[in-house]
């Protein structure tokens, strides 16, 4: 089996998995909807200054977020074992550590406003960095769900807080609170997802005890942390540097249509790391069903993303005026570029869990700082030219670093590098070629309205891939390999049956 992944066997790990990945996409759809809803509500709530504010905040202060976990979570969700003293000492390291760059975000704030020249930045600086904090606290009640794979109440706290957030911020909105909306919004989400964490986690913490030892905790967490502030910065310099350049309107612009971009990605990634990374740290000693769960996984996650992602990009024009309206149509062109770019960007994530559940974070740190600054200098020499350029230095470095990195997990480890490479492939391909029909009939019939447009790209994409699948048969193998995935969801851990492909 080298092309095509194949489902997993009956194991008790496998239906464990399927009902966790069950339970995760459920409340991910409905998370997603609520999202979905706070774009298209907000947008025209609002104008582009207020998102320009809070996404030029949260570009320079939002790296507490990432330092804040220290990749903490993840090295107690991969950890061998976890003692219950080792646990109560993580769970304060984490608790300090939210303190601390709580009280930074506060101290700095005059500096945020006086590097974008906008005073009344420094403001909300104040009341955004108090997110730091509760978000600190519930991060070991939320690694102790996932590790136990107790996913259903995590779902639950997780849907409950972007809710909560949202029926907030449109109150305030209506009021005329401007941006002190979002500001709203992000506080009390962050507070209701915590509260409902450490609530379903049943988990009281003792004091921390000096005779127990965290250092392989640490360890493993530092080098993820390393990678994951490089991340931050290659996607957070592009609005600093508009909002910067060209202001509050241009950076609002920006961030909108790239969080309508990353909307697929994060909603979709964040369930598949969830389920993936423990399952994957639990059978990194028997390679068959490593490699087997791990291509399984790859190729329902690229053709979960990458279709949605394909016809955002052939469709740009239309899929902006209906979501965010006609005054933010001039992003377009950015939103495409983007789109395609995000393609290749969730393809990264399968190498990804190959450094994080084999607990190499030595070595993503390394390929990170090898291929981030060449991502920083794309992205922010783009950014000079304005939202276009911006977009398309991020789309160029994406599609660079993606082959990289199956390259330096093929050399690290005995992961499967060709085959991760080859379903890439297929599903680019296949999903492109679909989409770029998509968008060509949709081109050559002037007049129609964008939910019309919208409608006819639909159906155009169905029948191209269709007439694909008949055509190409390893394509429609990932199709089917899909459908399996979409079985073992509804009966909570069914058993697939297994296809092999030859080279």
């Amino acid at each position: 089996m080298t092309g095509t992944s194949t489902a997993p066997d009956r194991t008790p790990l496998g239906r464990q998995a399927a009902r966790g990945g069950a339970v995760t996409l459920g409340g991910q759809l409905l998370k997603v909807g609520v999202q979905a809803v706070s774009i298209v509500v907000l947008a025209r709530l609002l104008a582009p200054e207020a998102f320009g504010y809070l996404a030029m905040v949260l570009a320079l202060v939002g790296v507490a977020e990432t330092v804040r976990d220290f990749g903490l979570a993840n090295a107690a969700i991969q950890a061998r074992t976890l003692s219950d003293a080792e646990r109560d000492n993580l769970f304060w390291l984490n608790t300090l550590i939210g303190a601390v760059l709580t009280g930074a975000g506060i101290a700095c704030a005059p500096l945020v406003a006086a590097f974008y020249g906008q005073p009344e930045l420094a403001d909300v600086t104040r009341w955004v960095s108090l997110s730091f904090l509760l978000n600190s606290l519930a991060t070991q009640h939320r690694a102790g769900l996932v590790r136990g794979m107790r996913l259903g109440a995590a779902a639950v706290a997780d849907v409950a807080g972007p809710v909560a957030g949202l029926a907030v911020a449109i109150v305030v909105a209506v009021a005329g609170g401007d941006y002190w909306a979002l500001v709203a919004q992000q506080l009390v989400a962050a507070f209701v997802m915590s509260a409902g964490v450490i609530v379903a986690g049943r988990w009281l913490p003792r004091w921390p005890r000096r005779d127990v030892s965290v250092r392989p905790f640490v360890r493993y967490g530092s080098n993820l942390l390393g990678a994951q502030l490089l991340g931050y910065a290659t996607r957070n310099i592009d609005t600093a540097i508009l909002g910067v350049r060209f202001g509050a309107g241009v950076a609002g612009l920006y961030s909108r249509v790239y969080q309508l971009m990353a909307l697929p990605i994060r909603q979709a990634t964040w369930p598949a790391n969830r389920v993936a990374l423990p399952v994957l740290s639990r059978v990194r000693d028997d390679a068959p069903r490593y490699r087997e769960f791990l291509l399984f996984g790859q190729t329902v996650l690229l053709h979960t993303i990458v279709p949605a992602l394909a016809l955002a990009a052939a469709l740009a024009g239309p899929v902006v005026d209906v979501v965010l309206g006609e005054r933010w149509s001039q992003a377009a062109p950015a939103f495409a570029i983007l789109a395609v770019g995000g393609v290749f960007e969730a393809a990264g994530f399968a190498p990804n869990w190959v450094f994080q559940s084999s607990g190499r974070t030595g070595s993503l740190l390394r390929f990170t700082l090898v291929t981030r600054p060449v991502v920083l200098l794309a992205i922010g020499g783009g950014s000079l030219l304005g939202m276009t350029g911006a977009a398309l230095g991020y789309a160029v470095s994406t599609a660079v670093v993606w082959p990289l990195g199956l390259w330096w997990v093929g050399r690290v480890t005995d992961a499967p590098a060709g085959a991760l490479f080859r379903n890439g492939v297929r599903a680019f391909a296949g999903h492109g070629l679909a989409a770029a029909a998509a968008g060509l009939v949709v081109s050559l019939l002037p007049g129609l309205g964008p939910w019309l447009a919208i409608a006819v790209g639909l159906l155009v994409w169905a029948a191209a891939l269709a007439v694909q699948a008949l055509l190409w048969r390893r394509l429609r193998a990932d199709l089917a390999v899909l459908r399996h995935a979409a079985r073992l969801l509804s009966r909570r851990g069914g058993s697939p049956s297994v296809e092999k492909e030859s080279a």
